[in-house]
């Protein structure tokens, strides 16, 4: 039933071509499972046998968002485009295949489905369909290639993933890469802001591991000595780098840099412009994925 489907649908793309070779999970070997579940991600794999791997993944951020990509074993020799379709499992006789979208699958790269059609494939693997993509052989442009999404043991794996999801950090790595800290007058105690800025800078970097660099750069206002300021900003400066070492901060990523009344903000022969100027400045450096 499933061949007889696949191949009703095959007629409507292109009359001429024939399903070459299909590659999706069967009853035995169909495999979900959260493989990342951290506050900045959410990653939901499936492996596809004899093709490679498929996963959806979702990012902590202001707004929820969500990736689908199909990684191959053996990349696209060069662009071509693919036909997503949600085709329904041989034990739904009678239920029509639903066509979704057409995905450019880019050379030496992997097939990739973002934002609201990605959405889209959840819901139909949720309904049982079986998100299929069919595209042209390269070497034979005559054939078909069909890569599925198996809908058994979806669920579980998927509510675990939506558990995941819930409790994503509503911000990314941009939002906390820079920060101002400030300080009252003579102090190393950060005000309200600064603690609440700083807990959401830790709560971030924890579970980034491609954080490669932290930079603390202290600075004071020019009320005091010179020596006194230059102490008081590597006070404030090393007061966060203890803080970050505490939440599992690698010690040799976090660089402390001290310039005590140097390189003012702002004027200091008024209350706010000190203000100003009585600060840590923190930025942040991660390795590209």
């Amino acid at each position: 039933m499933r061949k007889i489907i696949v191949l009703t649908l095959l007629c409507g793309f292109h009359s001429s071509y024939a399903v070459n070779k299909t590659y999706y999970a069967n009853l035995d070997n169909s495999l979900w499972y959260v493989s990342t579940s951290t506050p900045i991600q959410c990653t939901l794999e499936h492996p596809i046998p004899r093709y490679g791997e498929a996963h959806f993944d979702v990012r902590a951020s202001k707004k929820i968002n969500l990736n689908f990509v199909l990684e191959s074993k053996q990349p696209m020799p060069k662009t071509t485009m693919a036909t997503l379709i949600s085709v329904p499992p041989m034990w739904q006789p009678g239920t029509p295949p639903t066509p979704i979208s057409k995905i450019k699958f880019y050379q030496q790269f992997d097939g990739y489905v973002t934002q609201q059609k990605a959405w889209r494939m959840l819901n139909e693997l949720e309904s049982g369909q079986y998100p299929t993509f069919y595209f042209k052989d390269w070497y034979n442009s005559e054939q078909i290639t069909s890569v599925g999404l198996s809908s058994v043991n979806f669920l579980k794996s998927y509510d675990e993933f939506n558990n995941c999801i819930s409790n994503l950090l509503p911000y990314n790595f941009d939002d906390i890469a820079y920060s101002i800290l400030k300080y009252a007058k003579n102090g190393v105690q950060l005000d309200t802001f600064s603690k609440k800025r700083l807990k959401m800078i830790g709560d971030y970097i924890q579970y980034d591991e491609n954080i490669s660099v932290i930079l603390l750069s202290g600075y004071s206002d020019a009320y005091g000595t010179e020596s006194h300021n230059m102490a008081l900003s590597t006070k404030r400066a090393e007061a966060i780098k203890s803080y970050l070492k505490e939440i599992g901060m690698q010690s040799d990523k976090i660089q402390v840099a001290s310039f005590g009344e140097k390189h003012h903000v702002a004027d200091n022969s008024n209350i706010l412009g000190r203000i100003q100027n009585r600060r840590v400045v923190i930025s942040i450096e991660r390795e590209e994925i």
